[in-house]
């Protein structure tokens, strides 16, 4: 039985599209393991996927004191140590070990290596761009660009940040090249550069697991990008809330979702604090999810109901807006349940994500983590209240998201390569 190996490390919100991926290629008759970060064990098992653990508990690392500054903005910590990485690399090494195919993530972007090693094909899925184009910089595709100048300096940040991040890699990984994988070492240039490319590695095949109609393709992408659609991993079984949550659902007005994910805060009782005070001043209600941040409140205001979490696909359709952090895998559900949102980013594509949805007046303007105050969020709050043109357009967007299907076309490009 062909045998498929995906590589991803992160939060859910990176490993669940997988996990999706996973399911519809073992329907298609494939042997497939997901190898991924170790905490996500129980929940990958649990789906009927078989898992290969990779070092690295990331609740763990999101909380720790870089964690934490690396989400208030500090990109210059760093998030786990040499032996880490060293690690990871040797723990998906093991878990492919016989596959016949090799799909990962952008944050397991050492999967090139592997597959160099394995001389077996690959797949980069990712959920945010990240093929260089004329048409925006990196991470932000919601800023588009006119002229030849503009249009050579937006390449220019793809491939700078790529340079940058292989000179920062680049010892540890030639090492692992070296004696673990048994290949020649790369220049300090990186691999796009080197005088001769695998065969299977050139070009490396691409899928964009978003919806062309929330961020259309770029003109200038090569025909080695492929455009998909969003991998929503629904429940098997149906969700049965609560009798409490029920009730709370059931009266007006309509609450809010507010969740912020995998995302943390150093302040997280101010944060609460700021979000009871915009709730109350705007005499709106509210189901909070409270994730991996630890955001807890000593007394609950009868307008809010706190609970860990409620699935997305449950849940978001019968709120009033979505008030998150913008990440790729929480705007998609979002979309595809028409819920119009308050993106409040913290870092990487959450800002340009919150962007777009402004741009498709399916949200408000983002607020930054960092300005979150019960004054700034109030104000987007009112601006969802008093703008039912975003419900209209979240109605009419959701509709494109759902006739497209995501995973059969997911499915058909990496038939593409691998039949």
């Amino acid at each position: 039985m062909t045998k498929i190996t995906i590589l991803t490390i992160g939060s859910r919100g990176d490993i669940q599209p997988f996990c999706a991926l996973a399911l519809g290629l073992m329907a298609k008759g494939y042997s497939v393991t997901l190898a991924a970060s170790i905490n996500f064990a129980d929940f990958v098992q649990e789906l009927g996927i078989a898992f290969a653990p990779i070092a690295g508990d990331f609740q763990q690392i999101l909380s720790s004191p870089a964690g934490l500054a690396f989400l208030q903005g500090n990109t210059n910590v760093s998030l786990i140590d040499d032996d880490l990485r060293w690690q990871q690399r040797l723990d998906a090494w093991k878990a492919c070990q016989g596959s016949d195919l090799l799909i990962f993530a952008p944050l397991a972007a050492w999967g090139y290596h592997l597959t160099e090693a394995l001389n077996i094909p690959a797949i980069l899925v990712t959920p945010v761009p990240v093929t260089a184009t004329r048409s925006y910089p990196f991470l932000k595709f919601a800023d588009s660009a006119q002229g030849k100048l503009a249009g050579y300096f937006n390449v220019f940040t793809f491939r700078l940040v790529e340079f940058l991040s292989w000179q920062k890699s680049q010892p540890l990984m030639n090492r692992f090249r070296q004696e673990v994988l048994q290949l020649p070492p790369l220049s300090r240039m990186g691999a796009r550069y080197r005088r001769s490319h695998p065969p299977h590695l050139s070009p490396l095949p691409v899928l964009n697991c978003y919806s062309e109609a929330v961020l259309p393709p770029p003109p200038d992408w090569p025909s080695h990008v492929h455009q998909g659609s969003y991998l929503f991993l629904d429940n098997s079984t149906p969700y049965t809330p609560s009798s409490k949550l029920n009730a709370f659902l059931q009266a007006e007005p309509k609450p809010f979702y507010i969740g912020f994910g995998s995302m943390m805060a150093c302040n997280p009782e101010m944060i609460v604090d700021a979000i009871v005070t915009a709730l109350r001043e705007t005499g709106q209600r509210a189901i909070f999810c409270t994730g991996w941040g630890g955001f807890k409140t000593t007394e609950v205001p009868d307008f809010l109901y706190v609970t860990q979490e409620v699935p997305h696909d449950w849940l978001l359709p019968q709120v009033t807006a979505a008030i998150h952090h913008g990440g790729s895998g929480t705007t998609a559900a979002t979309l595809r349940a028409g819920t119009p949102s308050i993106v409040v980013p913290f870092f990487a594509d959450q800002p340009a994500w919150g962007k777009r949805l402004e741009q498709l007046g399916v949200g408000t303007a983002p607020l930054p983590f960092a300005e979150l105050t019960a004054e700034t969020l109030a104000t987007r709050i009112q601006a969802i209240i008093n703008t039912p043109s975003m419900q209209h357009k979240a109605q009419d967007l959701s509709q494109q998201i759902q006739q497209e299907d995501g995973l059969a076309m997911a499915i058909e490009v990496i038939e593409q390569y691998f039949m």
